[in-house]
């Protein structure tokens, strides 16, 4: 979640951007606001299109770093926390958690793979990328890779759980934390076999800005209509399945849930008018009791009396 937070606020601080024509050589975190030096710009070369520079604006630098600051931190020590309290905590050793560290390793490649680069993006020309044709090629593939193996491991854990709710009894075989472990290997090799192609499907360009020269923006590698097919891929396997797989067992699960839950009530229900009906019935058998106790001492009293007068009426 922090991840994905921390994907979605530049894109709402976006419209800061401002352009900035630079008339000086100022150093990139001085912003380009520094004009009182003369630029030394290299001469333009023919055939190729010089753009403006562009900076972001000082509004925009200090609310995007504080917040992609607060999300990296919060995001990086809950997810460390996580992993560390799971694994040294024996009774936590269950497949539900197996899944949740899984999920926190998957949130926090996310974390550091793109909010350090987006808080960097502030202070430097708006596409330029420091990292090299490497830097790039490994932060966009561990980016995918986080992504997708958490929508993965979202899928199994819910897969888990349906068989807990809806399967009791076979889950005592089949939600093991041995199977659980080999279940996230798998998701994890299957992901990094999906998002290797990223290796070599991006690449640094050259980009030419007015009063500066070396610098390289992280791209596609080809065309981006080659890219439609691997997306829609992506789409498919990674939200759309999973999206409705969750539905459906969430579903199925909300019903088992419903129906155990009503038929409890039921069953306290009859066992009240069964205890109370009992209950009644004792109440009733001791009565009796008591009234025949009653008639029976009445009885014994009676005789006694009787044989005392017949005793004393033969000694008179």
């Amino acid at each position: 979640m922090a991840s994905l937070v921390a994907l979605i606020v530049p894109a709402i601080l976006m419209p800061a951007l401002v352009t900035t024509e630079l008339s000086t050589n100022a150093p990139l975190w001085d912003g380009g606001w520094n004009n009182t030096t003369t630029a030394v710009a290299p001469p333009p070369e023919p055939n190729r299109t010089y753009q403006d520079p562009t900076y972001y604006s000082v509004n925009y630098r200090i609310i995007g770093t504080i917040f992609q600051g607060i999300i990296f931190a919060v995001g990086v020590l809950g997810n460390i926390m996580v992993v560390i309290v799971v694994m040294r905590t024996r009774s936590m050793h269950t497949p539900t958690n197996c899944y949740l560290v899984s999920l926190s390793v998957a949130d926090f490649m996310v974390l550091v793979a793109s909010v350090p680069n987006e808080i960097i993006s502030y202070y430097v020309l708006g596409d330029e990328w420091i990292w090299g044709r490497a830097g790039c090629a490994l932060f966009i593939f561990l980016q995918y890779l986080g992504i997708n193996a958490s929508s993965l491991s979202i899928t199994a854990f819910t897969v888990e759980r349906y068989i807990a709710i809806c399967l009791p009894m076979k889950a005592q075989t089949m939600c093991t934390v041995k199977r659980a472990k080999k279940i996230i290997l798998g998701v994890w090799l299957f992901a990094c076999s999906y998002c290797s192609p990223w290796l070599a499907l991006t690449t640094t360009t050259a980009v030419y800005y007015k009063g500066h020269d070396n610098i390289e923006t992280c791209t596609f590698a080809l065309s981006r209509h080659h890219y439609r097919s691997y997306f829609f891929a992506d789409i498919i396997l990674f939200y759309v399945v999973p999206l409705l797989l969750s539905c459906v067992l969430y579903g199925l699960m909300a019903r088992v849930l419903f129906q155990s839950n009503f038929n409890s009530k039921a069953n306290g229900s009859t066992d009240s008018k069964k205890s109370s009906a009992n209950s009644s019935s004792r109440v009733q058998y001791q009565r009796n009791r008591n009234e025949e106790d009653e008639e029976k001492d009445y009885e014994e009293d009676r005789l006694a009396r009787a044989v005392q007068y017949r005793w004393r009426c033969s000694f008179e």
